[in-house]
Parts: structure tokens; sequence; C-alpha cells
């Protein structure tokens, strides 16, 4: 995949034209672990239960809904890093013990457009209730307790988090676990615009497609569950960065900084068609952010470089 290209004319005569791109190979990879999680609690809307174990989504037998929220730091990967492919792995945990309750349902993930906070909380006696929020907890009327309110009682529809989920499961019970959501441009769309804009990140609610049936509900592991913690797996490759190009006498000189655990190699030719790339050089896999520098001796008036990661 070419990145984009870069053109310069270092002299009067001799042009160069310098790209940048990703060949195939196998990408990297970065699982994650939540940085905060929470449950959004409709029979108590002014209790938060960030602290907690587990996290709830869907709705009980005695009607009320419940939402979760799940957010996850994404800072190690550069911002110019390409996202491949995006996986969040989630175990179930407990479902309703009584006989009426065996409904299953699908899961989504739905992409959250504002920020929320965790809080501390965790019940004891009522665990499924929680406790009073904390200022600054998520509610099922907050987002931020007391003051930041949702647009509507556990959020709105395409104001506070996206209709459309970017990732489903179809989730019955805990011994199935564990549930992979898997990757789809969505989901691989959601994680590339928070590397590329973390302001934005804000993380996913988790919604029952059949929340308004009863004994839908399910626990889901948290951040705080000692046994198992969600993972979001993510595959992704990272573009070189250009610190120079220039000419330097009779001497083609590019500088460049790799991205650690990437290979890398620069290829030449002619004419940018009907001529074949030559190999000027293979750097191998390079396991340092360390500047890096390639040269090439100008016997013509033209030539085109390439430099590709993989």
């Amino acid at each position: 995949m070419r990145a984009f290209v870069r053109r310069f004319t270092p002299g009067p005569v001799t042009l160069f034209t310098l790209f940048a791109s990703l060949a195939n190979g196998l990408a990297l990879s970065l699982t994650n672990t939540p940085s905060a999680d929470t449950s959004l609690i409709e029979v108590a809307p002014e209790n938060s239960n960030g602290g907690q174990a587990w996290v709830l989504s869907a709705r009980t037998q005695n009607g009320p809904r419940t939402r979760a929220l799940y957010r996850f730091n994404l800072t190690a990967l550069p911002t110019n890093a390409i996202i491949f492919s995006a996986v969040l792995q989630v175990d179930c945990t407990r479902q309703s013990s009584e006989i009426m309750c065996l409904t299953d349902s699908a899961f989504g993930l739905h992409r959250m457009f504002r920020p929320w906070g965790e809080g501390t909380n965790a019940a004891t006696t009522q665990p499924g209730q929680g406790v009073p929020a904390h200022p600054g907890d998520a509610t099922w009327n907050h987002a931020f307790y007391p003051t930041n309110a949702w647009s509507a009682p556990g959020g709105l529809a395409d104001v506070d988090f996206a209709s459309l989920e970017s990732s489903f499961q179809f989730v019955t019970t805990p011994g199935a676990s564990p549930y992979r959501f898997e990757s789809t441009p969505e989901l691989v769309d959601d994680v590339q615009t928070w590397v590329r804009q973390p302001a934005t990140n804000f993380g996913w609610m988790l919604i029952s497609d059949s929340e308004d049936t009863i004994c839908t509900a399910r626990r889901f592991n948290s951040r705080e569950d000692p046994n198992s913690q969600p993972q979001l797996e993510i595959q992704y490759r990272v573009l070189p960065r250009f610190d120079s190009v220039n000419r330097s006498g009779n001497q083609f000189q590019m500088r460049f900084t790799p991205w650690p655990g990437q290979s890398y190699s620069v290829e030449y030719r002619a004419a940018l068609t009907n001529s074949p790339w030559l190999t000027l050089t293979n750097l191998g896999l390079l396991t340092n952010a360390t500047s890096t520098l390639v040269t090439d001796s100008l016997t013509v008036t033209q030539r085109f470089y390439r430099l590709s990661a993989f």
C-alpha cells in the first residue's frame, strides 16, 4: 500500500521521486486490556459500579436495562500506524440462574461519541445495582455524575453513541466463552480514528440487540477481573518516517527512522512506468528506532526510489 509521494529537485538536472510503501508481509500485533470500563444501570440510575470485576449489559429478568462501556488506551501506537484488523475478546461470566432466563441474544459494539467517567465503586450487597455515584462517575443518567447528563438516560443513539454497531457477537452461556467481536471495516475504522486522533477515543458501548426482551442480561469480564480481562487484539503496520532526502555531490542520500520490528528495503527504477524495480539494498529487520542512512551513487539524470516496510 503506497502511502505518499515526495517529489524534489536536488540539482539542475537530476530529478528524483521517492515513494514510501507497505509491502506484503506479517503485520505487527498489540494486545491491550481496558483502561476503563463500567456499567450503566437503569434500575439505579444514580448509582455506579466502575470498580466491579464485571460489567452488565441487556435486560434483567425484572425489566430494567443495563449497558456496558469499554475504553482502551491506544497511545502505544504511533499516530501514523495503519490498522489492518481489530478484535475484541470478552468472557461472559454469568447469566441468571432462573430457568425462565435462558434467553440468548446478539450484542453489538457501538462507538462512543463523548467521554465518560469510570469510577471505583464496587457494590457488595445487591452488586447488580451498584452504589451511590461519586462525582465524575458514569451512571445511567450521567456521563459524569452529577453535572454532565447523557442526552437521554442510558445514552442517546447517534448523539452519545453510534446507532450502528461496529461488530457483534451472539452470546449464549458463560461456558461458551470467550466471545470474539471479530474484525470488521467499521471496527478497524474506530481504532484507526482513535490512533490518529487520540482525543476522540471514548471507547464502545456494549448493547444487546434484544435489550427490550427480559432475561437477556449477561455479566462480562472487566479489567478488574482477577482471572481474565477483556482483550483488544490489533494488527498494524507503521510507515517509515523520512528525516531527510538530498543530494550530496554525486550521492543520493536518504535518511529515515524505522519503526522497530519491521523489515525495510530500498528499490529504484529509471522511469515511473514500464521500468522494473531493482533492489538497491535490503536492510532486513530493524529493532531500534534509530535514524538510518541509505546512499546511492548518481550515474544517471533521473532515478526513482521506493522505500518499503514489510
